[in-house]
C-alpha cells in the first residue's frame, strides 16, 4: 500500500488525484460518474487456439530517461513474446513508448495483459475490428494486480493502428491521464497485397509517434492541476504540451540516405492538433490514412493530422545532398473564422461578461473575464509552429525506386444507397458540466433508443459541431468512409491538409462544421463506443455507447 501512495505522488505529481481529473473546475461540478453496467474484474474470450501470436503485455510504473537529468516517472506498457514470428514484437526506442506489435492479416491472436498500475486500466485495440468483449472498453475494467486474457483473429486491412488504455471509473475518465503517462504503442498489420507493392520497409519503414508533454524543472511530467480556472480552461480546450516528444524522445533526429522512405505517423497526443509539412516546401506525400493504403498517393503542402489519427507518409531524399538536412515540422495555424469571432467577441469584452454570466455572479465570473483579457482563448485557437523530426542525409544510396500511382486494389465503394438512414449528432457544452452528446454524456454502457444500430446495416452518421473546439470523433469496432464535409464557418488553415480519402476511424470535425460518415456494423453484435478523441474531452463526458443487435 506504501508503494502505491508513493506511485500517485511521484507519477505526474500535478496531474492530481483520480476526483480531479473527473471535474472542469473542482468540487461541485461535474463529476462524470460512471454506472458500471456489465463491469468485470477479469475477462477472457470464449475463442480457442490454436494461436498463431501469444503475447503478454503488462502496464506498469517505470522510471526512464527523456530528458537530460533526472529520469521522470512514467507509466508504459512491455511485452513478451510467448508464441508467433520473431518480428512479432520490436522496441520502438529507449523511451517510454509501449512496443511495436506487428501482425499479419489472418493470424489469430491471443494477449494476456496484466494490470501492475495502482488502478484500474483496460487495453484498446484502436481502428481493429474485434468483438466488443475484448476492444478495450471502460465497461470491462482490469482491475490492479489481476490479468485479462483477449483473443481475436485479424481481419482488418494492412495499415497502421495502435493500443491504449481505455479507463473510466467511478470518478470520471482516466484515458487523458493515463494515456499521458505513457500508456500508447503501434501496431502494424501486414498483408500479401501491400507486400506485392514493395514500398519501403526495414530500415527504410520509420514509425513515429508524436506526444506533446510538459516537464518540471525536476523533469517530472505536468499535466493538470487539481483545480480552479485554469485547471477548467485546459480540459475545455484538451491539454497541450510545451514540447513534442517523437516515440518517447524531444528533438527527434533521423540519419537516412538518399533514397525512398516510408512514414508511418501516429498522433498520440491529448488534443494537439498538427498541420505536418516539409521545411524545404516539398510536398507532403500521403498514401495511406487510419485503415490503410489510400486508393492512388495524395500531395498537399501541408496534411492535418488530429489526435488518434494516423497517415502514411511517402518522402525521397534522392534529391538531398548527404550532409544536408530536411525537417518534419508542424506549422503554425490558426482555426479561421472561429478564431477571429472569438477575437471579436473578447475585444468587446463580450465573451468574458457571456461566460462570467453563466457561472457564478461573483469571483468565478470576474476571473473568467481576466482570462479572455489576457487571451487564453486566443490561444487555445491555433498553434505556433513546431519542429518535429530533423532527417539527416548521411550517405548516398543507388536506388532510384519509384511510387506506384496506383496503390490499394481493395478498397471498398461506398455502400451508401438513395434509403440510407441518417443518423445524427450534436456536439455540445454544457457551461461546468462537461461536453456532449445529443446533449448527453457517459452513463456506463446504457444507451438510448437512438442508439441501438442493426447488424449488417450500413449507415450515414452525421456529426454537427456546436461547440468553439474542433473535435476528432472516433467510432470503435470499425472502419468507415467519410462521405461529406460541410462547414458553415468558413475554412480555416487546416481543411487543405484533410484527407478523407480512404478507410478512417477517426474524423476531425471543425467548429460550425458538419462531417457525415458511411459505416457498416458488420459481424458482431453488442456495445461499442463513440467519442470525442481530445482526451480530455471524452473524460469529460463526450463519449457513448452503442449496441449493435440483430
Amino acid at each position: 500500500m506504501a508503494y502505491v501512495d508513493l506511485q500517485r505522488r511521484s507519477v505526474l505529481r500535478r496531474i492530481g488525484g483520480v476526483a480531479a481529473l473527473s471535474t472542469l473546475v473542482g468540487a461541485g461540478v461535474w463529476t462524470g460518474r460512471y454506472r458500471p453496467a456489465l463491469r468485470a474484474a477479469s475477462a477472457s474470450t470464449a475463442m480457442g487456439g490454436p494461436f498463431d501470436v501469444d503475447l503478454r503485455v503488462r502496464a506498469r510504473p517505470d522510471k526512464v530517461a527523456i530528458l537530460p537529468g533526472a529520469p521522470s516517472d512514467v507509466w508504459r506498457y512491455t511485452a513478451e513474446r510467448i508464441v508467433g514470428p520473431e518480428d512479432t514484437l520490436t522496441p520502438v526506442g529507449e523511451s517510454y513508448t509501449g512496443p511495436l506489435i506487428r501482425l499479419r492479416r489472418g493470424q489469430r491472436l491471443r494477449v494476456r495483459i496484466d494490470n501492475d498500475l495502482p488502478e484500474d486500466t483496460t487495453v484498446h485495440w484502436h481502428g481493429l475490428h474485434v468483438p466488443p468483449d475484448v476492444d478495450g472498453q471502460p465497461r470491462l475494467p482490469i482491475a490492479p494486480a489481476t490479468s485479462m486474457a483477449v483473443a481475436f483473429d485479424v481481419v482488418d486491412r494492412a495499415g497502421l493502428y495502435w493500443y491504449h488504455p481505455h479507463p473510466h471509473g467511478p470518478d470520471g475518465g482516466r484515458v487523458g491521464f493515463q494515456s499521458y503517462a505513457g500508456l500508447a504503442g503501434p501496431l502494424i498489420i501486414n498483408d500479401d497485397a501491400e507486400r506485392a507493392l514493395e514500398l519501403p520497409d526495414g530500415e527504410r519503414e520509420l514509425v513515429l509517434i508524436l506526444q506533446d508533454r510538459t516537464f518540471s524543472n525536476g523533469n517530472e511530467l505536468q499535466y493538470i492541476d487539481d483545480g480552479g480556472m485554469g485547471a477548467m480552461m485546459t480540459r475545455m480546450q484538451g491539454f497541450r504540451g510545451e514540447r513534442v516528444l517523437v516515440n518517447g524522445h524531444p528533438d527527434a533526429r533521423r540519419e537516412v540516405s538518399t533514397q525512398p522512405y516510408r512514414l508511418r505517423l501516429l498522433n498520440g497526443s491529448n488534443s494537439r492538433i498538427y498541420k505536418l509539412a516539409w521545411s524545404d516546401g516539398r510536398a507532403v506525400t500521403v498514401i495511406g490514412t487510419d485503415g490503410g493504403l489510400l486508393a492512388k498517393p495524395e500531395r498537399r503542402r501541408s496534411v492535418t493530422l488530429a489526435p488518434a489519427q494516423r497517415i502514411d507518409l511517402w518522402v525521397d531524399f534522392g534529391d538531398t545532398e548527404p550532409g544536408e538536412s530536411v525537417q518534419l515540422v508542424s506549422e503554425e495555424y490558426q482555426l479561421g473564422m472561429m478564431g477571429e469571432r472569438m477575437g471579436d467577441m473578447m475585444d468587446r469584452g463580450m465573451m468574458g461578461d457571456r461566460m462570467g454570466g453563466m457561472m457564478d455572479r461573483g469571483m468565478m465570473g470576474d476571473r473568467m473575464g481576466e482570462m479572455m483579457d489576457r487571451g487564453m482563448m486566443r490561444d487555445m485557437m491555433g498553434s505556433e509552429r513546431l519542429s518535429l523530426v530533423t532527417f539527416a542525409v548521411v550517405a548516398r544510396a543507388n536506388d532510384a525506386e519509384t511510387l506506384p500511382e496506383r496503390l490499394a486494389q481493395d478498397l471498398p465503394a461506398s455502400p451508401v444507397q438513395a434509403d440510407t438512414p441518417v443518423r445524427r449528432f450534436e456536439l455540445g457544452m454544457r457551461m461546468m458540466q462537461g461536453f456532449t452528446i445529443n446533449g448527453r454524456q457517459m452513463e456506463g454502457a446504457t444507451v438510448a433508443d437512438d442508439e441501438i444500430v442493426r447488424l449488417a446495416q450500413t449507415e450515414i452518421w452525421e456529426f454537427v459541431n456546436n461547440t468553439m473546439m474542433p473535435h476528432p470523433m472516433h467510432v470503435h469496432g470499425l472502419q468507415f468512409l467519410v462521405q461529406e464535409r460541410i462547414s458553415a464557418g468558413g475554412k480555416t488553415d487546416l481543411h487543405d491538409g484533410i484527407i478523407d480519402a480512404g478507410l478512417h476511424d477517426t474524423v476531425l470535425v471543425f467548429p460550425e462544421e458538419r462531417v457525415r460518415i458511411a459505416l457498416t456494423f458488420k459481424d458482431f453484435e453488442g456495445f461499442y463506443m463513440y467519442h470525442c478523441h481530445t482526451m480530455e474531452h471524452e473524460d469529460a463526458g463526450m463519449m457513448r455507447y452503442f449496441k449493435v443487435v440483430a
